[in-house]
């Protein structure tokens, strides 16, 4: 999938002061540098000679300008933009346009990243939209669709689905890829009550005591007299969002959700007498 792209030549500041450097001194920065392709507009391509080639050129009505490599890698020679946040091109390059001995400013910027710049967050998000992560199937017991009152019921999510997602999102070289992990489910009973949960819960199988769940319910009322005769039950899974990228960067993003409902009818226990 293609990233976010931040296009545009935004002003930015190297490790060194090279702002207004001459193609002298632009060879001495790491990756050498060398002539660039220029699309008919004059504007650099997403592809630029090796370091120290003389291929390229100049677009239409360029005169006497040239294209050139100033920065080869960013990944080992780091640029910062006003704010001392990283930045990186699509290919690791940046450029220069040099016309009759002097750089000229792009944008307001001396040095511009070939193909377009990258944030690896931006790139975060993109990669958090397309996680696949589905609707979170919901169970409870004694039954999917009859409950009673005074019975504890137990609410559980499938465990399969109860894990771990990832999705990686590329723009050129740089990649991220997010992980969202669930934290807790969070049940709404439809009577005004419910329960937090820290996990999928347990599946219900019988034989087994009311003491091996940790997420359930007691409903203390019945369903009756609620429109349709039932109450709306609904689970809401949380999720912790981490990213990181192959540049170095890492971090987290807000977290998000994924929630399902269905209705259940509640019936009233009736208590029988014995003699």
């Amino acid at each position: 999938m293609r990233g976010r792209r931040l296009k545009g030549c935004l002003p930015v500041l190297m490790a060194v002061a090279i702002a207004a450097a001459a193609p002298a001194h632009a060879n001495d920065a790491p990756g050498g540098s060398g002539g660039a392709f220029v699309d008919a507009d004059d504007n650099p391509t997403a592809v630029a000679t090796e370091a120290g080639s003389t291929g390229g050129g100049s677009g239409a009505g360029s005169g006497d300008c040239e294209w050139s490599v100033v920065i080869g890698d960013d990944f080992e020679f780091a640029m910062y933009d006003s704010d001392g946040r990283r930045l990186y091109s699509e290919t690791g390059r940046w450029l220069q346009k040099v016309c009759d001995g002097q750089t000229q400013a792009i944008g307001g910027s001396f040095i511009i990243p070939e193909g377009g710049r990258v944030d690896p967050q931006a790139l975060a998000a993109d990669a958090l939209a397309s996680v696949p992560i589905g609707v979170p199937p919901m169970f409870t017991s004694p039954s999917n669709d009859r409950l009673y009152t005074q019975v504890r019921t137990w609410l559980w999510v499938n465990e399969d689905w109860w894990r771990t997602y990832s999705a990686t999102a590329n723009a050129g070289r740089v990649s991220s890829t997010v992980t969202a992990t669930p934290t807790r489910a969070e049940w709404n009973t439809g009577d005004g009550g419910g329960t937090t949960c820290r996990g999928p819960g347990v599946e219900w199988r019988r034989g087994m005591s009311d003491d091996a769940t940790y997420c359930s319910y007691v409903y203390r009322r019945s369903s009756a007299r609620e429109d349709g005769a039932k109450y709306t039950l609904s689970v809401t899974v949380w999720f912790e969002i981490s990213w990181a990228s192959n540049t170095g960067d890492s971090g987290t993003l807000a977290a998000i959700s994924r929630s399902a409902s269905r209705q259940v009818e509640v019936g009233q226990v009736q208590a029988l007498e014995t003699g």
